[in-house]
């Protein structure tokens, strides 16, 4: 993820969560470009804002933006098409949402919050891979959607079931992601990290293993050659996945899972082995743009002068897109040793390690063919 300047005085650093600069104390935001954080000014007479670059175009907080800070979405008014029946102003990010949490309950708006800047991270990497990304009103058939909700209540920490509520279950289904709102919870989430026995549980790990089912769909499913050469990767997804399912969860994977899966739950059935692979593609490629704008190398010798070390991680293809060109190989090679960096200041923190997992050559075989299903490149791997 990059980090942005403000165009005050102090340049002041503003991060993608950022909706104003502290130096100036002006609004920042995203547009529906979502390329940029970036400054607005305020016309004091008519209300709308505008950038200083663009002084004729009108802008407007999006209305989750204004109402309840749970994104930093600023609306094009001079491009904006209201949906038909609702007078919302919402921005790019907030337009995928088909259902929010019951914000009546006021415990549920910093959680909402929290699931909505995840949500925001995920939909960035994604744009910035030029990847498919429609929301259901401008792709009714194959438009993507979010539904926020829960089936228990807040107030202990979402262990009591809510009365007359229908079980909430976290997933995709023909391109709509259900994420229950307990997962925004510290204190749920960690009891479920630990009830699960899972290295690793986080919000923006949902997201983007959800999304990962959704890029099946559009990505592999479409084409029977794609389909195929997946099967051939991942294993035939088209096995019975209920049955999987109670096998996975009656008898545990072997101990030797790592050599072949990048997490225990991938081993359940082909197609969570994709959506954990796919998370995974997205942490590295977001991981490492953030190392790349702030000028770390990943070279676990230091040296930042050489121009050889400088030039692994070559990963944004300029300040909004990721080099379809680059080699997944040197990718991987520069994650392995940038995540002996990332791991090391962890635990120089107290911490656990940031990303304790193996990346064994089957793995790494499966990273390569989501990177070049990605790209539209699966003829190379087909060769």
């Amino acid at each position: 993820m990059k980090t942005f300047r403000c165009t005050c005085e102090q340049k002041q650093i503003l991060f993608f969560e950022n909706s104003r600069c502290v130096y100036c104390q002006r609004v920042v935001g995203l547009d529906d470009n979502f390329d940029a954080v970036e400054p607005y000014n305020l016309d004091k007479k008519s209300g709308h804002y505008f950038k200083a670059h663009e002084p004729a175009v009108r802008y407007q907080k999006c209305d989750n933006n204004a109402q309840y800070a749970a994104c930093n979405g600023m609306v094009n008014l001079d491009t904006f098409e209201p949906e038909e029946g609702k007078d919302e102003v919402l921005c790019f990010a907030c337009r995928f949402n088909e259902t929010v949490p019951d914000l009546s309950i006021v415990e549920h708006i910093p959680l909402w919050q929290k699931m909505e800047m995840a949500k925001r991270r995920a939909l960035y990497t994604l744009r910035a891979l030029s990847l498919p990304l429609n929301n259901l009103r401008q792709d009714p058939k194959n438009g993507l959607s979010f539904d926020f909700t829960t089936d228990r209540d807040v107030n202990d920490h979402f262990a009591t079931s809510l009365t007359d509520s229908e079980s909430i279950f976290t997933g995709h289904q023909c391109g709509h992601i259900t994420i229950n709102l307990a997962e925004a919870d510290e204190v749920a989430r960690s009891q479920t990290k630990h009830a699960m026995g899972e290295q690793y549980r986080t919000l923006l790990g949902h997201f983007r293993h959800e999304l990962g089912h959704y890029y099946f769909d559009r990505l592999i499913i479409g084409s029977k050659e794609k389909h195929v050469l997946s099967k051939k990767c991942f294993g035939d997804d088209e096995l019975d996945y209920q049955e999987s399912l109670k096998k996975y969860y009656k008898k545990a994977a072997s101990n030797d899972w790592r050599d072949g899966f990048i997490s225990e739950y991938a081993t359940m059935h082909p197609y969570e082995d994709w959506a954990e692979t796919w998370a995974h593609y997205m942490h590295i490629m977001d991981t490492l743009e953030t190392a790349k704008n702030f000028a770390i190398t990943g070279s676990i010798d230091g040296d930042a002068a050489d121009s050889e070390a400088s030039d692994k991680l070559k990963l944004p293809q300029d300040s909004k897109y990721f080099y379809s060109q680059t080699s997944i190989e040197s990718v991987l090679d520069a994650w392995i040793e940038f995540s002996v960096i990332l791991n090391s200041l962890n635990r120089s923190m107290g911490m656990n390690d940031a990303y304790p997992f193996v990346l064994s050559q089957p793995v790494r075989r499966k990273l390569s063919f989501i990177h070049h299903a990605i790209h539209n490149k699966l003829n190379v791997l087909a060769a």
